[in-house]
């Protein structure tokens, strides 16, 4: 019974911890996409590249942490 309780536990805390990860690559990834819009003269090409790639790549790992979350809720779900 204690294990199960630990588990449920552990599952939950783990749940809360994906999403927030998540919010908050996705909160950085609009700050970033901000930094491009705003116009600034001395902000070279390879500046906008790099800022349009961590973009990116703050959306994609956000995701994959989502997607981390809903597969650890559905096993919470179940053991309960």
């Amino acid at each position: 019974m204690a294990d199960k309780t630990k588990l449920t536990n552990m599952l939950a805390d783990k749940v809360t911890d994906y999403k927030r990860f998540a919010f908050i690559l996705l909160a950085l990834s609009v700050f970033l996409f901000i930094g491009l819009i705003v116009p600034n003269e001395g902000v070279s090409q390879y500046q906008q590249i790099a800022l349009i790639g961590l973009s990116v790549c703050s959306l994609a790992f956000a995701a994959l942490f989502h997607k981390k979350a809903m597969k650890a809720q559905e096993q919470l779900y179940s053991e309960e």
